[in-house]
């Protein structure tokens, strides 16, 4: 306190205080060099655990050279590994790179249940589309990539893969991601909503993708075709193709419905179908116990047809654990999808997968005046907006839009 009053400066006051031997600069240096371990430790994303088949301690390590941007490392006391973790971070504190910063971020995303497994793989799979290692972008040290440097990066990756709006949007999320957390983690001090803010994308630097309208759903025309088809050809698929039509369910939740999600009047859906990639590139199929997104989780109510659908689906499948199932086994949402494709072929109509079937769902529902509330429940979005934005096409036949306009235009 008297060096204070005495109006000594914090430097002279420690300087004083470590000549006198009131601080051990020895003390400090091991406090904080134990403290830059912690958080090193902390930050690390991969989980370390201990394996008592072998007795070995065991983690992964970022490796951009192995494909899946890991590698396996193992230890027989925990201190062994954590000082090899540690001993691997400060080796290359000063040379990460943007590769680097993108498996930390997605590794750790994924740890604390931020994303799915499906949405890694796709973070993943888009990361080796919009990166190449070839690109200058990629070959800077992280911490001297700059604005200007991120402009270019993105306006040629915009104008040389012919990327839409919509496709622009997967590059934008990883962008954003890796900069933002690279910036928490002292990597960089680029600021993405500084950055985003102040970047100009004119309209015509975008791909323009026309969009064949009549093959984004099932015409008036097609669809009693269709559901004839179908219900003159009774088998379990054709059963699970019929239900989509008449409840507009995603493909994956139809595959994961059980027989007690089925009440009097609607169908709780709870689950979905996922596909990801295992720790050695293999592909995995399971169900995840809740749907795609938060407004997934819902009660689809349905007409008094489907009791007729679910009474053949039960006559088919009367033990199965899953709704749809085959000798056993639950069937997958890609052999609907497999299915689908073998009918349009038999009805000569254009190809089309299960989605479109949920487009024309949700189409018919708002051509019949369905509250938007109602629809918006019965398809699992958030709000009405994306049902009318991305599900909603005129599926009317020519007779029927020149009858309309006739009607509305009588002048």
């Amino acid at each position: 306190m008297e060096y204070l009053n005495s109006g000594i400066s914090e430097e002279e006051t420690l300087q004083v205080a470590l000549q006198s031997g009131i601080i051990d600069i020895n003390e400090i240096s091991m406090r904080i060099e134990d403290m830059k371990r912690k958080e090193i430790l902390s930050n690390h994303p991969y989980s370390i655990w201990y394996s008592e088949t072998d007795n070995l301690w065991k983690t992964y390590l970022p490796d951009i050279e192995n494909k899946n941007g890991r590698i396996f490392r193992k230890r027989k006391n925990k201190k062994d590994l954590e000082d090899l973790i540690v001993k691997y971070y400060i080796s290359h504190q000063q040379e990460i790179y943007l590769k680097d910063v993108f498996t930390e971020w997605s590794e750790s995303k994924l740890k604390y249940g931020e994303i799915q497994k499906q949405s890694y793989d796709r973070y993943c799979t888009d990361f080796q589309r919009f990166f190449s290692s070839a690109h200058p972008i990629c070959r800077k040290k992280f911490k001297n990539i700059t604005y200007p440097d991120l402009t270019d990066f993105i306006k040629s990756s915009i104008h040389e893969k012919h990327l839409t709006r919509k496709s622009y949007a997967g590059l934008r999320l990883l962008v954003r991601g890796i900069f933002k957390y690279g910036k928490s983690k002292g990597y960089t001090q680029l600021s993405m909503s500084e950055f985003f803010g102040d970047l100009e994308l004119p309209n015509n630097i975008f791909e323009k993708k026309l969009t064949n309208k009549r093959k984004e759903v099932f015409s008036e025309e097609e669809i009693p075709i269709l559901t004839s088809y179908l219900k003159h050809n009774i088998d379990i698929w054709n059963m699970g193709l019929l239900l989509q039509l008449q409840t507009g369910m995603r493909i994956g939740e139809l595959s994961a419905l059980k027989p007690e999600d089925i009440q009097s009047h609607y169908i709780r859906v709870c689950r979905t179908e996922v596909k990801y990639r295992d720790d050695n590139g293999k592909w995995k199929v399971e169900i995840k116990a809740f749907a795609k997104t938060d407004a997934g989780n819902r009660d689809v109510y349905f007409p008094d047809s489907v009791k007729w659908t679910l009474a053949q689906i039960q006559k088919l499948n009367p033990h199965g654990e899953y709704l749809f199932m085959n000798n056993g086994k639950r069937i997958r949402e890609n052999t609907f999808n497999k299915r689908l494709s073998s009918i349009c072929d038999i009805l000569k109509i254009d190809h089309r997968s299960t989605h479109k079937i949920r487009k024309t769902y949700g189409t018919t529902l708002l051509d019949n005046n369905v509250d938007d509330s109602i629809v918006s429940e019965q398809m699992g979005h958030s709000d009405i907006a994306t049902t009318r934005k991305l599900y909603y096409f005129c599926n009317k036949s020519e007779k029927t839009k020149i009858a309309q306009i006739n009607n509305a235009i009588n002048f």
